[in-house]
């Protein structure tokens, strides 16, 4: 079994059985979600004074603050960037966008875009507590499948420390068992009151195991961008610094 960040590559093939659900009435919500295109360069660490090959991914974002700006998405989605591209909810025109902090180790980056065109009547969610178990899901992204909006509903299965498959942290995480899949990485997930309780980032493969989706909680959320509000870039999680053996 092994976790697997979900945004789109070049290589990437789509499975069958994934069908977006009616969104009823989250016209709201869904417009603050974006579709992120990136172009990634690699560097060759066996050869320093060249690159590996470019290749390009696409994923998903929501908008947190149209004030300031900002808009999340996940840390791999735009790893090694060398050009990232954001588009609306149906909208065929992409904006160039600028990576303004990336937490590896939460897997979660922070973009905005100079352009006011692309803020013009676009909406920003609200986020919410940490939901309990049994809780209901929907997360809204752009996954393999369709160039369009997909949404998928599901419930809280599990809330404990979760490996975090990019950054190789533990850290707390939500388990779902929503659809996701590859290009959904950096959509939001809410709950039942429209609040945003997650980001989509993993999902679990295994021949024993389906429906093992895991979004990154609100209070990991929280602590990336207050860390970026007081130090104007991320710093990281605190460490104890202890190992024990038992």
């Amino acid at each position: 079994a092994h976790l697997t960040p979900l945004a789109v590559g070049d290589a990437d093939v789509v499975s069958p059985g994934t069908t977006p659900l009616d969104a009823g009435g989250n016209d709201g919500l869904m417009d603050a979600v974006v579709k992120v295109f990136c172009v990634h360069c690699e560097p060759n660490f066996s050869l320093p004074w060249q690159r590996k090959r470019q290749y390009s991914s696409n994923s998903s974002g929501f908008v947190i603050c149209t004030d300031s700006r900002r808009i999340l998405t996940n840390a791999h989605s735009v790893e090694h960037h060398t050009q990232v591209k954001v588009k609306r909810r149906g909208s065929d025109e992409k904006f160039v966008a600028q990576v303004l902090s990336v937490g590896t180790e939460c897997d979660i980056a922070m973009l905005t875009v100079k352009d006011e065109k692309f803020w013009e009547g676009i909406k920003s969610v609200r986020f919410g507590e940490l939901p309990r178990l049994q809780d209901q899901v929907t997360v809204i992204g752009f996954p393999i499948g369709g160039d369009t909006m997909s949404v998928t509903q599901g419930v809280v299965s599990r809330i404990e420390v979760t490996a975090y498959a990019h950054g190789a942290s533990e850290l707390l995480g939500i388990q779902i068992d929503a659809a996701i899949n590859s290009g959904n990485s950096g959509g939001p997930a809410f709950n039942d009151l429209g609040e945003c309780v997650g980001i989509a980032f993993q999902s679990l493969k295994h021949d024993d195991a389906e429906n093992i989706g895991y979004v990154i909680p609100t209070p990991v959320i929280r602590h990336f961008i207050t860390d970026y509000d007081r130090n104007g870039v991320y710093t990281g999680f605190p460490a104890l610094g202890l190992e024990w053996q038992k």
